[in-house]
């Protein structure tokens, strides 16, 4: 009969699915598929195949809904438990009751027992013989067990200890035994085991040595009742006490323990804090050829600047204006190659099999840590690119000087003719952003107290500008609990899409055995390396240096003057070199020229050796008279000849 599920696997016990994935196995491996199989075979196995892994899948559901339910019994009968009212004690002797009439002795007897049903297990009850006194004593005297239940401090009865036992489960999916199936003794050990091995593989393949380790059956300790440190009946400190009750032994006493002599069990569970937040957010490219050339393209700035001719009427008529035109230039190629950066972690051997949750831990900090030097590199990258910073005024309070942000990003706009409400990108440190809460927050009035973090995004976000606060670019000084904040902040800013982060990778090996590391004992356990670039697509970056003053300033009362912004000299990004041309021009792009050839001292010329007949470059001075060319070793006024 060919192998089917039911239709109800939802409702088959754990042992049942346990059944049902041993007979697919059977059938599966009757079919005995090879290269020599025909169709029909290959046909079967292949509908058979999902069969046994919604068996699986219905067996996982299975366990997971039977552990959940003895977690509730158990955390249901603990409550139950210690909810039980305990046995009061008698109420004291009356001193104005009558003697009791009869003079022969009178038997206290025991207190009734509860009824079943106020109990939800039954308990060890301790047996008391009635006790005989003499009918003139008081006759509400207690027997001494009866006063040390009065007198005892604990409200919960604590079960009895059971003798610590191990116990035999089945490992997952031996043949014949449903999995966490309790193992009667070591003869089912054994046959748990060679059920195990008769599914492994009987051949060898190739030459090269095989190990196969698969699990068969599990010890497990117990008898430790409440007294573990997993229960959740006790924390800690209530665990010790519990432990150390006396009257959880039988007497009530720790006069007949010897102590228990064992050290303290030590937690290996490790911190872990670390996460990949303040990473920049860039398009990211796959490199597969070492690198990428590319090219800018025309600049629309230049496009603008140099096309284009106005004409009066007058000047038609005489013919003699001049109407210039602006020539396409093949523009050049720049080139990017791969940089390298990696991550290599060794292990000992013995470390790794006696304490795997340190090698575990280490290797998760380790690959955040290696995100986060990948930031670094790509921020660097972008800083590096920049040249020149634009330097804000000190407006008394780092709230206004930001405000300048906001012209900037007009600025490059206009420069470009972008859409209006392009968004323009603004990279910063983390850390900057309490500075600026704690400015607004010495506002007057305590109106800005609560700023939250959406309040502070959205300052940027209705300015058209998306704030990003990373790690990993002029992190603070921190020395424990010291914190040294510097005098001054960069901010990088660039049109969206600019920047573009390109990655590869070279090589990724999870482990690496080595003789020469063998011989120490000594393994890689990871190994990663990858390319990594960052390339400037088009438009370009400004570096703003920002002043840092928390101060809550906002404006006088009385304002006589008008507001100055805190421009830093208009936002004026000075040249730091030149390009040879007919003419050449500045960088970084949209710089502003020396005034004069006297001035061109200090810029890099490129290319670095003599210009070739009639390039220069156009410094502030107007005419002839403000070019400039490099001669090979100093600037020069005029044309190269």
């Amino acid at each position: 009969m060919p192998f089917e599920l039911p239709e109800n696997l939802d409702q088959l016990s754990v042992a049942d699915l346990q059944a049902l994935i041993d007979a697919g196995l059977d059938a599966f491996r009757t079919l005995d598929i090879s290269d020599a199989s025909p169709d029909d075979v290959l046909a079967e196995g292949e509908r058979i195949a999902p069969l046994i892994t919604r068996a699986r899948e219905a067996l996982r559901v299975a366990e997971a809904h039977a552990v959940g339910r003895r977690d509730r019994i158990s955390n249901l009968v603990n409550v139950v438990e210690a909810q039980s009212p305990q046995e009061p004690p008698d109420p004291p002797p009356d001193p104005n009751a009558p003697p009791p009439e009869s003079t022969a002795t009178e038997t206290v007897a025991p207190a009734p027992a509860p009824a079943p049903a106020a109990e939800p297990a039954p308990t060890a009850v301790e047996t008391v013989t009635p006790e005989l006194v003499p009918a003139s004593a008081a006759p509400s005297r207690q027997s001494p067990a009866r006063r040390a239940a009065a007198n005892a401090t604990t409200t919960v009865a604590a079960p009895p200890r059971t003798p610590a036992v191990a116990t035999l489960t089945a490992a997952a999916d031996v043949p014949g035994i449903p999995t966490g199936a309790p193992l009667d003794g070591l003869d089912a050990v054994c046959a748990a085991v060679m059920a195990r091995m008769r599914a492994l593989p009987t051949g060898r393949i190739g030459s090269t040595p095989i190990r196969n380790r698969y699990g068969a059956a599990t010890i497990r300790l117990g008898g430790f009742d409440d007294l573990s440190q997993d229960a959740k009946v006790h924390d800690d400190y209530g665990l010790v006490w519990a432990a150390g009750s006396e009257a959880r032994l039988p007497g009530g006493s720790l006069t007949a323990a010897g102590g228990w002599c064992a050290p303290s069990e030590t937690l290996y569970d490790l911190c872990q804090f670390e996460t990949v937040d303040g990473i920049l957010d860039a398009p990211e490219v796959n490199i597969t050829r070492g690198g990428i050339r590319w090219t800018p393209g025309p600049d629309f700035s230049d496009i603008y600047d140099a096309c284009g001719f106005f004409l009066t009427e007058a000047e038609a008529i005489a013919g003699t204006a001049q109407k210039d035109c602006c020539m396409v230039e093949c523009p050049p190629f720049d080139e990017i190659r791969l940089d390298a950066i990696g991550l290599c972690v060794k292990t000992p051997l013995l470390t790794n099999s006696a304490y795997p949750e340190l090698v575990r831990r280490f290797m998760e900090g380790a690959l955040v840590a290696q995100q986060h030097k990948v930031n670094k590199y790509v921020l660097d990258t972008m800083a590096a690119s920049t040249g020149a910073p634009v330097v804000l005024d000190d407006a008394g309070a780092l709230t206004i000087s930001m405000e300048m942000l906001e012209l900037l990003a007009v600025g490059m706009r206009y420069r470009y003719r972008m859409s209006q409400t392009q968004t323009i990108e603004v990279v910063l440190p983390f850390w900057v952003k309490p500075l600026i809460r704690g400015d607004l927050g010495r506002r007057a009035f305590n109106t800005n107290r609560n700023i939250s973090d959406a309040e502070l995004d959205g300052w940027f976000s209705s300015r058209n500008m998306h704030v990003q606060w990373v790690y990993d670019w002029q992190d603070l000084a921190v020395d424990l609990c010291a914190v040294t904040v510097p005098a001054t902040v960069d901010a990088l800013m660039y049109p969206a899409g600019t920047w573009v982060r390109g990655r590869a990778d070279v090589i990724n090996i999870d482990a690496v055995y080595d003789s020469a590391g063998l011989a120490e004992n000594v393994f890689t356990a990871l190994f990663m390396e990858e390319g990594i670039l960052a390339v400037q697509r088009c438009t370009h970056t400004c570096l703003v240096t920002i002043p840092i003053c928390v101060s809550g300033r906002t404006a006088a009362a009385d304002i006589t003057e008008c507001a100055t912004f805190p421009s830093g000299g208009g936002g004026v990004v000075a040249a730091t070199g030149a390009t040879a041309g007919i003419p050449g021009t500045f960088t970084p792009s949209g710089s502003t020229p020396p005034a004069s050839p006297a001035a061109m001292t200090g810029l890099t010329a490129s290319p670095n050796t003599a210009w070739t007949t009639g390039q220069y470059v156009q410094t502030g001075t107007a005419g002839a008279a403000g070019r400039s060319y490099w001669n090979g070793t100093a600037w020069t006024q005029g044309a190269a000849p």
